[in-house]
Order: structure tokens, then sequence, then C-alpha cells
């Protein structure tokens, strides 16, 4: 009788481990912030650059993928790059808006229409992919895999 009560009592919690798993999983992917989320907090960075530089720079290059890090890094060229031209004419925007254009399973990307400090227009593609967290291995989050170079178009954002 004492072995029957230990069975059902194995089979009860090697039950409700395994639902306890499932849970944790379906919150894991709940937890994935939006694309559009952090794209919107990478362009506030370019936003307010001139005001919080450093601060910019951080947001900008922490939500680099590792791939991208390793073609524009180590963070001082990803720095200078920005501060250079094509990507300078983009730092301190007026506004912009934005449209997701291709979306899979792990990438998605977006075309960007913004209205520069020097009030011309320039469209941007951004291109994120799914991958783990730098910061949180155990997490995956959208992370840039590439931007276009700012082109010029007429006008409208």
């Amino acid at each position: 009788m004492q072995v029957k009560k230990y069975l059902i009592l194995l089979i009860f919690l090697s039950c409700s481990t395994s639902v306890s798993e499932k849970n944790i999983d379906t919150v894991a992917e709940a937890s994935i912030v939006e694309s559009n989320t952090i794209l919107t907090e990478i362009l506030e960075s370019y936003q307010n650059f001139s005001n919080s530089p450093q601060n910019s720079l951080d947001t900008i290059w922490n939500y680099a993928h590792p791939d991208n890090k390793e073609i524009t890094g180590p963070k001082e060229n990803f720095r200078n790059m920005l501060l250079s031209e094509p990507y300078n004419s983009i730092l301190d925007l007026k506004e912009y808006s934005f449209t997701k254009t291709v979306e899979t399973e792990d990438n998605e990307h977006y075309e960007i229409k913004i209205l520069a400090s020097n009030n011309s227009y320039f469209e941007v593609t951004w291109v994120f992919q799914l991958d783990k967290c730098p910061e949180n291995p155990i997490n995956d989050c959208w992370l840039t895999i590439a931007v276009t170079a700012p082109s010029y178009f007429e006008s409208g954002v």
C-alpha cells in the first residue's frame, strides 16, 4: 500500500513538473520585447544624441547583433562610424516613422523615414535578427544585424 502511494506521488510530481516547465517556456516566449519597441528606443537615442552621446551610443551598441559588432566594432570604431558620413546625417533627427516590411520567425525589416536636423529627408532600412540576448543568453531578443546607409528622398515622414 505504501509503495502505491509513493508511485502516485511520483506520477503527480512528474506531471506537475512538466506543466511548470511548459509554463516557464510560455512566459519566456512572451517576454521577448517587440522589435518595434526596440527600434523606437534606438531611434530616440539617435534623436537625443547630442543631449546624451554616451547613453545614446550605449543603447545603439547594446542592441547590435554580435555579427554586426564584429564588423563595426570595437565600440570606439562604432562611435566613429556614427559620427561620420553618411550615418551622422541622422544624428539628432527631428522626426521619424517606420513600417515593418519583412517579418519571419527570426528576422524583421523596417523601412524608416527620417526628418534630419538639417530638414532633409532620409530613408533607412533596419534589419533585426532574433538571437540570444548578450546580457542574458537564456532569453532571445531582437538585435540589429544590418542598417543601410541613409539615402535622401524628397519629402514626408
